[in-house]
């Protein structure tokens, strides 16, 4: 056993381990977020399976562990994730849908620009983050190793996301510089995305600014993104006021690519 594991205690453990649902034919790639853990995903992913999709919920390198373990991987580290979770769910599915919040998001953008998947649904996916400090964050690099993130306040919702989630608050330098590198790769491929694509953004999200969401609506040129916002959510749309109805859309999305019409 790792030693992080012997720290963790339930249900802290549940919270980061992947998930894996069977289901019909149409599989759905469930992608967390930087610095997150598969808790943030889990919520949906019962829910879709409850429905009849077949779910895998999977752990990027690196995360859900310690930042001390997050501090040696990097974009491609998580982009092999993904692609290895795309090749599990195509043994038993003919279609696979990534579905991913914040990185997790534009992992499923990047994916899709690989010719990987079947259909893109991308909430609150970063091409701009709302702190401006992370712009520079290479210029701390000689003197940081760490940068600390904010927690929640202390409102009811706010404690309720905090136990429903494993999150760090400490960013690994290098791994915040690797992510503003991603996003600049990613944006500059988005027009090579050609699967039915549905794109969310939390109005209420103070990670990830959403002029996001129409950059990158606007540079996916070979189909009409269909584009969804969300008035009460925060960045966690996953796990926000309007989760429900979140999974109804993303369901409702699923079914255009069965026959069965579910």
């Amino acid at each position: 056993m790792d030693s992080w594991e012997g720290m963790l205690m339930e249900p802290q453990k549940r919270l980061v381990e992947p998930f894996y649902f069977p289901g019909n034919r149409v599989g759905c790639l469930l992608i967390h977020g930087f610095s997150g853990s598969p808790s943030e995903m889990r919520f949906m992913g019962e829910r879709l399976a409850k429905y009849g999709w077949t779910v895998l919920g999977i752990r990027l390198s690196g995360h859900g562990t310690t930042p001390e373990q997050m501090a040696k991987t990097r974009w491609v580290d998580w982009a092999m994730d993904a692609e290895e979770g795309v090749r599990k769910l195509r043994e038993s599915c003919d279609t696979v849908v990534g579905i991913g919040l914040s990185m997790g998001g534009l992992l499923a953008l990047h994916l899709a620009t690989l010719g990987l998947i079947d259909g893109i649904v991308s909430m609150n996916a970063p091409m701009v983050l709302a702190d401006r400090r992370t712009r520079y964050v290479r210029l701390i690099r000689p003197f940081k190793t760490y940068v600390g993130k904010p927690k929640l306040g202390r409102s009811l919702s706010a404690q309720q996301l905090e136990l429903e989630r494993f999150v760090y608050f400490r960013i690994p330098v290098d791994a915040l510089i690797s992510l503003n590198s991603a996003i600049r790769r990613v944006r500059r491929s988005l027009y090579e995305i050609m699967c039915p694509t549905i794109l969310m953004q939390s109005i209420k999200d103070f990670t990830v600014n959403p002029i996001s969401v129409q950059i990158i609506r606007g540079k996916i040129q070979q189909i009409k993104p269909e584009l969804l916002y969300w008035e009460k959510s925060g960045h966690i749309l996953t796990l926000g006021p309007e989760r429900h109805e979140v999974v109804l859309s993303v369901h409702k999305f699923l079914r255009r690519f069965t026959s069965a019409g579910l």
